[in-house]
């Protein structure tokens, strides 16, 4: 405890009366007070979050797996039609840069998933599912410029993980961070070229 530096925590308003007693406690047995502060990691996750919220990209992205999760009859169906055995990857809503594989299998499966929705809706070869997940699936159908919003998404979650990498560690990298963050930051200058003046 003596060596104790800082506590964070999730948000501002998580664990406030921990926070509290644990720097009171601190002070008296101490005589030192604790750095409090928000989790960097979840500040990341939610910057990406922020970003993606327009175009609906969790909506999407847990629609594809919940289309065929725990219905056998619908994932024959879909390897029947397609050959593949390759489903979409559940989404986590709360860990949004960990979602690179989820994304990458959204874009490999993508084709075949528009496959499955003209095969139920302009051949009517397969049933309806007639879920929320499907028209979600079927209201992307619709956008010619999915794949491109799938391929942006997954650039810049790339880009945020390599970082969030590096920082997830017990090791002392805090002299690097500054030249690690203006890296992370040119990268997104050159996805995004003059939409990032203002960072």
């Amino acid at each position: 405890m003596r060596q104790l530096l800082s506590i964070s925590m999730d948000g501002p308003n998580v664990n406030l009366k921990l926070a509290d007693l644990l720097q009171t406690e601190h002070s008296e047995l101490f005589g030192a007070h604790l750095v409090n502060g928000s989790c960097g990691l979840h500040t990341l996750h939610n910057a990406l979050k922020a970003g993606f919220t327009m175009w609906q990209m969790d909506k999407l992205l847990r629609a594809l797996h919940y289309l065929f999760h725990n219905v056998p009859a619908r994932r024959e169906d879909f390897t029947a039609l397609t050959g593949s055995t390759s489903f979409p990857l559940p989404f986590c809503g709360h860990r949004w840069i960990e979602n690179v594989p989820v994304a990458e299998r959204a874009i490999q499966v993508w084709p075949l998933i528009m496959l499955y929705v003209d095969a139920v809706k302009k051949k009517k070869k397969l049933p309806n599912p007639s879920t929320a997940s499907f028209d979600t699936i079927e209201e992307a159908h619709a956008d010619p410029l999915m794949i491109a919003k799938l391929q942006f998404f997954l650039a810049i979650s790339r880009t945020f993980s390599i970082f969030l990498t590096n920082y997830q560690t017990d090791e002392p990298v805090l002299p690097f961070f500054g030249k690690d963050l203006n890296e992370l930051l040119k990268n997104f200058h050159s996805i995004m070229p003059g939409k990032t003046r203002w960072l």
